[in-house]
């Protein structure tokens, strides 16, 4: 998605300069001087944007998010999600790194939650679009698969350097785990609501 607005245009200049920071020393030692000096703007344009260098980390993630989210919105298939997430973090894994071992660690973790978050209810939506399945059911179905792959993928980030699982092979498990298991679920909870209503009108 092009940027809308100039607002935006600089915020995206900023942001990019702070990678290409990342790319030569930690997060927590990077300056807001060696920022605006990198794109070429004052000190007085970046605090007009940021309160200070995690909210810029923090509004790059969610910027980023949205990139991810609107291109498949539209697309309610978990593999395409989570091979998508994956390929932006081989993309950005040394940047991520630096995100995760500084004081920000938490955007990086809130964006991942967030998004495989929109997909389970997505997901969770298009299966059950003609179920007799109630709401509180499909929250608690998307919820719990979204904290079971946040949590496996948040594993996976934090001793990537000393496990034997390439991204790939993640993505393998998942799909070897996560496929038909949701629609089956769903089925399931389906399948006894109406048994219980049946019981209900007999009694």
């Amino acid at each position: 998605m092009a940027p809308q607005n100039s607002g935006e245009k600089t915020k995206l200049l900023i942001a990019n300069s702070l990678r290409k920071l990342m790319k030569k020393k930690s997060l927590d030692k990077i300056k807001i001087r060696e920022i605006v000096e990198d794109c070429n703007v004052n000190r007085q344009t970046f605090y007009y944007h940021f309160q200070d260098i995690y909210a810029l980390v923090e509004w790059i993630y969610t910027y980023d998010g949205m990139q991810i989210f609107n291109e498949y919105k539209n697309d309610c298939d978990w593999m395409t999600m989570i091979r998508k997430m994956f390929d932006y973090l081989e993309e950005h894994q040394e940047e991520i790194k630096c995100v995760v071992n500084s004081k920000a660690e938490k955007f990086f973790y809130n964006f991942v939650h967030e998004k495989i978050g929109l997909c389970s209810r997505m997901v969770v939506e298009f299966i059950s679009k003609d179920m007799t399945v109630d709401s509180c059911y499909k929250s608690f179905i998307a919820d719990f698969y979204t904290f079971a792959v946040c949590d496996v993928v948040e594993n996976w980030m934090r001793n990537r350097s000393s496990t034997r699982i390439s991204s790939d092979e993640l993505i393998h498990l998942f799909e070897l785990t996560m496929l038909g298991n949701v629609k089956a679920a769903l089925e399931r909870f389906e399948q006894e609501t109406i048994k219980l209503r049946e019981a209900d009108k007999n009694s």
